[in-house]
């Protein structure tokens, strides 16, 4: 006796496999697109949030070791002599990564931060009337929000794509706030722009 189809196991199994449905390339390309979404956005949200934490890291260092400079400068009269060796040993940046074999103080974003007086007077602030903080290797995007923090401690402003910034000498570079002005938006955009791969040394001159 023959067996039919209905009671034949292979019919069976084809039968059952006619009748799976399965995903079409389609859909699935579909489904890839929309996770790629997701996964895009959820890394653009995180990276803008590690972004945003290490500027307030910077900031909250930085407005410590400002505290501490102005309250150096009131009992100084002039800031020749004062070295980035003598302020490391001061535990003046003791928010930030310091080496103190080397004198070494390094930011949030992997740049350093160094100090050194001025030595040209920069408007109403006479030659070493105050102590210039600068910190490298700022992205383009936190540039805005880490000069803006940078602002109720400084008397001066200047942030460059170039090399280093400078507040010093003639050739001032990209000056977004001085004189205790409130800081200008046409110089925050100018000086916040850098190429592509570029980074931003933000300079911040300290006083009394």
């Amino acid at each position: 006796m023959t067996r039919t189809d209905k009671t034949n196991p292979l019919a069976r199994r084809l039968a059952a496999r006619k009748n799976q449905k399965g995903y079409s390339i389609i859909e699935l390309s579909i489904a890839l697109a929309i996770v790629s979404i997701i996964l895009v956005t959820a890394l653009t949200g995180v990276q803008r949030i590690l972004r945003s934490n290490k500027v307030n890291e910077d900031l909250k260092g930085l407005n410590l070791a400002a505290s501490k400079i102005g309250v150096m400068l009131s009992n100084v009269q002039s800031t020749n002599g004062i070295t980035q060796a003598n302020l490391v040993a001061l535990r003046v940046f003791e928010d930030f990564r310091v080496n103190t074999a080397t004198n070494t103080v390094t930011n949030a974003f992997g740049g350093n931060i160094t100090v050194a007086p001025n030595t040209n007077a920069l408007g109403t602030v006479p030659a070493e009337g105050g102590l210039i903080i600068y910190s490298s290797a700022i992205p383009p995007e936190a540039c805005s929000d880490y000069i803006s923090g940078l602002a109720p401690i400084s008397s001066h402003i200047s942030a460059s794509s170039a090399t280093s910034s400078t507040l010093d000498g003639s050739a001032l570079t990209n000056i977004v706030k001085t004189n205790l002005a409130p800081i200008t938006i046409s110089g925050l955009a100018t000086a916040c722009t850098a190429a592509a791969g570029d980074t931003i040394t933000v300079a911040a001159l300290v006083t009394k």
